[in-house]
């Protein structure tokens, strides 16, 4: 496992008698499709949520963690305003259209 911001390995959470160390935090997304559950209460809009249809696991050490850009970008992957996967095969794209050569 490696961490999917600066690609260093990661080690599993180390557990001892009194206390542990996490080394990262998981994330389980991937890409999703907005869809609606139907209210059962009378006259009440239907609920919408996101279906996630392609799982992913995005590892992030704690040091990146740490950093508020990162945790930003997560918080955006969670509340569904910009997909963490989408936005970077966003930066990779524009970062290959830009490239000097």
């Amino acid at each position: 496992m490696q961490c999917f911001h600066c690609g260093r390995a990661v080690r599993e959470t180390a557990h001892k008698p009194k206390s542990y160390l996490v080394d990262y935090y998981r994330l389980h997304t991937g890409h999703c499709e907005v869809d609606y559950l139907i209210n059962p209460k009378q006259d009440a809009p239907p609920h919408r949520y996101l279906r996630l249809i392609q799982p992913i696991d995005i590892f992030t050490c704690v040091e990146c963690y740490a950093r508020p850009e990162i945790r930003q970008r997560l918080d955006d992957d969670i509340t569904g305003r910009r997909a963490l996967i989408e936005a970077r095969a966003q930066e990779a794209n524009f970062a290959e259209r830009h490239a000097k050569g």
